[in-house]
């Protein structure tokens, strides 16, 4: 204020002196005074002169004096009522002149210069942040030129030029000037009870002026909007892969799994825009199989970051996790953690493989075992092409090994399973199996003979089974044959007997072997029969639950080959 008042005096005595001021024409009597100037620094675009011309001697206006007037390099032109007005002056510095002849044609002259400022003072206000969760922000004031009547201050909070509206005040006492009339710095406080909201700076109106007398106005930059946010931020990674709902025992799962490559895609979605960049996301994206590319996708003001899946095998299972550590949000926090995403890529057709224990067999019930290298969904007895035969049941054992049995009516029976009946989890459809050839035929008449005169033998060899068992347990070189059993009894006969030898003795004790049959029909029922019943009941397992495929495959490797390889060492 005192700084005003003293520049104030300052041009008010600079204009006084001016108009005051009396300019003598050469060596005559006559002399030029202004009666009418404008300020210094004024802030109008409009300027008026009145002056006149004295004698010296008389004091008095001299009346036959003639005057030119002529406004910055423009042309000179007649005065002579002693007033001339000039408007639409342009913003910056001007000079006027006037002159007389005087009485015996002296010239003598006078001028006035003075700057025109039309153009008023405004402030930019500038935050550290518009986006935050702190309790202060640190807030800027920069002014286009000093304005110095009253000037800018902040003494309290409700005597501050900075004004504030919403959750937030100013801190008068963090109050500095960083520029005397053109910067100051304060803190603004934001309320700790509010959890999302804003608060409006804003420059009050009119409360100084500059050196021209404009009065400040505020203009665009002259107010900021600070968000407050305090709420968690939350990401939500999402893939293009499908999700599939299965039911495998008894329960209800989700599996994402495709086939397209087109659908290797990882989205990142957060609840509130961060500050990192495309390239920074990625590199905080660790993938178990392949590497990132980012897409072209909209951001959504950086709230969305898409990736594409490359360089990645036939068949992969991908793990994507997020490392948040140096993600960081527009208001300054970190995000919550995130759980990974896992999903199934295959590209590979599931192949199906179908077997029999018997290429030839005089049963008329014939067990296929139809294998597929991967589970498959949908396949059922309808997807089976029989030819000479009719299907009698179907059991699925897992999701990829299915047992039917068919009843023989042709002396050829043909199976197999179409190509494209069924899908693995991924969609790829299955390849076309192989073509199952059985042949059915009539035993001959010596052979039913045979099978009922041998079947007083296995009574004998039963009794002393109960012995036998318990020497299994105890002594290593002890085994169980069960080749003088085959084929003595009923095909019911044999399943039986040989289920209960195998609930009672260890798997490998047990062995089948052939060498104590004299005749070429017995060594070729026995062997016959016994893929037969072993069959069955490692079939009947497999359906109960108690053996899986792949361990009744290996029992049946040990009860007619390797057990019997040990006992007789015919491989050291």
């Amino acid at each position: 204020m005192i700084l005003l008042r003293v520049l104030r005096l300052f041009i008010f005595c600079l204009v006084l002196s001016t108009l005051c001021s009396i300019t003598k024409c050469g060596s005559s009597d006559v002399t030029l005074k202004f009666l009418k100037a404008p300020h210094a620094f004024s802030h109008l675009n409009s300027a008026t002169f009145a002056f006149e011309v004295l004698n010296s001697g008389s004091n008095r206006t001299c009346s036959n004096c003639s005057l030119s007037c002529k406004l910055d390099d423009g042309v000179a032109s007649v005065c002579t009522n002693g007033r001339v007005t000039y408007s639409s002056l342009q913003d910056g510095n001007h000079g006027f002149e006037v002159c007389t002849n005087g009485n015996h044609s002296f010239v003598g002259c006078a001028s006035y210069n003075w700057t025109v400022d039309t153009i008023p003072p405004t402030a930019y206000v500038t935050a550290s942040t518009t986006f935050t969760s702190s309790s202060n922000v640190s807030v800027n004031i920069s002014f286009t030129e000093p304005c110095i009547g009253e000037g800018f201050g902040c003494k309290s909070v409700n005597a501050c030029n900075l004004l504030v509206y919403g959750a937030g005040q100013v801190v008068p006492s963090s109050f500095r000037v960083l520029k005397p009339n053109l910067m100051y710095s304060l803190l603004v406080s934001l309320s700790p009870t509010v959890q999302y909201g804003r608060a409006i700076l804003v420059m009050d109106r009119s409360f100084c002026t500059d050196i021209a007398g404009n009065s400040f106005t505020r203009m665009a930059n002259s107010s900021v909007h600070l968000h407050i946010d305090r709420r968690k931020v939350y990401v939500n990674i999402r893939t293009r892969v499908p999700e599939k709902l299965l039911r495998i025992n008894s329960e209800t799962r989700t599996i994402q799994a495709t086939n397209d490559l087109n659908k290797l895609k990882v989205y990142l979605y957060f609840s509130s825009p961060i500050v990192n960049s495309s390239m920074e996301v990625m590199s905080s994206l660790n993938i178990s199989r392949g590497s990132l590319v980012p897409t072209s996708a909209e951001n959504l003001g950086n709230r969305r970051f898409g990736f594409m899946i490359a360089n990645i095998s036939s068949t992969a299972i991908v793990s994507v996790e997020f490392n948040l550590k140096s993600i960081i949000t527009r208001q300054g926090t970190h995000v919550s953690p995130t759980a990974p995403v896992n999903f199934l890529y295959d590209s590979k057709r599931p192949a199906v493989m179908l077997s029999t224990h018997r290429m030839r067999t005089k049963d008329h019930n014939i067990q296929i075992l139809i294998e597929f290298s991967k589970p498959v969904f949908g396949f059922n007895n309808s997807r089976v092409s029989i030819s000479g035969g009719l299907l009698k049941s179907f059991h699925k054992l897992r999701w990829s090994t299915y047992i039917l049995e068919l009843q023989a009516d042709d002396d050829l029976v043909f199976v197999s399973v179409p190509e494209n009946v069924t899908r693995d989890v991924s969609g790829n459809k299955n390849l076309a199996s192989n073509v199952l050839q059985v042949r059915h035929y009539s035993v001959p008449l010596i052979s039913s003979v045979i099978s009922a005169f041998t079947t007083a033998t296995f009574a004998l060899t039963s009794i002393v089974l109960a012995c036998l068992l318990s020497q299994l347990q105890v002594f290593n070189q002890v085994y169980l044959d069960f080749g003088l059993a085959i084929p003595k009894l009923s095909v019911h006969g044999m399943v039986s007997a040989v289920k209960d030898l195998l609930e009672q003795a260890p798997l490998n004790k047990v062995m089948f072997s052939t060498d104590a049959y004299a005749f070429p029909e017995l060594f070729y029922l026995g062997a016959k029969n016994a893929r037969k019943v072993v069959f069955t009941v490692l079939r009947d397992s497999c359906i109960d639950g108690d053996l899986t495929v792949s361990e009744a495959v290996e029992a049946a490797k040990d009860l007619f080959a390797r057990n019997s390889i040990n006992f007789y060492k015919i491989i050291s």
